[in-house]
């Protein structure tokens, strides 16, 4: 975490993910830690300095936790990566190579960070693991997870639980909701019919440029959902 320049993001308010190549996107998609006390996360590096206090539990903070596991930054690197590569393609490829390859990340990105927040979630509510295994293992599909599993997990169905994660944070991630479900369409018809003519390079980089926000979105779920529960115990 430390180095990291953010000046590239922040100093230029309209700039966009997709326009940045010199940076890993993950140093400023994925700088969120963890209250090792609250479970609250945000992103309050001063999280990072021994003693610094929680303005949420006030409890003093023994070392920088990041949030997100390497996994999530490696998907957001891989996309970003994707986006911007020169490789060369085939005559059978055509031009929606770089875009296929965006999307797949970005939905390996979205089922990622689903697993991370119904895993969470199962685990503050004292949930053995093993059955924490066998209820992801039961539904091993994207539309089992985003359906009938998170709504028995969480409580409410998933269309709820943006609202509520909009509402916590002044944030509207009904965009990015839909675009979670728009890319995932592309990606299943590319893997189940062998079709990628919707895979533009304008949907990869509305892919790339969500990126922070779909993180953003998994982070207040998080705050939503799973910190009172932590708080509490």
């Amino acid at each position: 975490m430390f180095g990291i320049d953010f000046t590239i993001f922040m100093s230029r308010p309209m700039t966009r993910l997709s326009e940045i190549d010199d940076q890993i996107a993950s140093s400023l998609a994925c700088d969120h830690l963890i209250c090792q006390g609250c479970g609250v996360v945000d992103r309050d590096h001063s999280r990072m300095r021994v003693g610094s206090r929680c303005s949420t539990c006030n409890a003093e903070s023994e070392s920088g936790c990041l949030y997100f596991p390497i996994s999530i930054h490696i998907l957001v690197d891989l996309a970003q990566q994707a986006y911007h590569s020169t490789a060369p393609v085939g005559p059978l490829d055509g031009p929606q190579a770089q875009g296929i390859s965006t999307i797949l990340f970005f939905c390996a990105l979205r089922e990622a960070l689903l697993n991370r927040f119904l895993f969470s979630h199962l685990r503050a509510q004292r949930v053995p693991e093993r059955l924490i295994e066998k209820l992801l293992d039961d539904n091993k599909l994207a539309s089992q997870k985003f359906g009938d599993l998170f709504s028995s997990v969480v409580g409410s169905k998933w269309d709820v639980a943006v609202d509520d994660a909009s509402k916590h944070t002044g944030r509207n991630f009904q965009a990015v909701s839909e675009l979670m479900k728009q890319a995932a369409s592309i990606r299943n018809e590319f893997l189940h019919e062998g079709t990628a003519w919707s895979a533009s390079y304008e949907v990869a980089t509305e892919c790339v440029d969500a990126m922070p926000s779909l993180v953003a979105l998994f982070v207040s779920l998080h705050n939503v959902y799973i910190h009172p529960l932590v708080r509490k115990s």
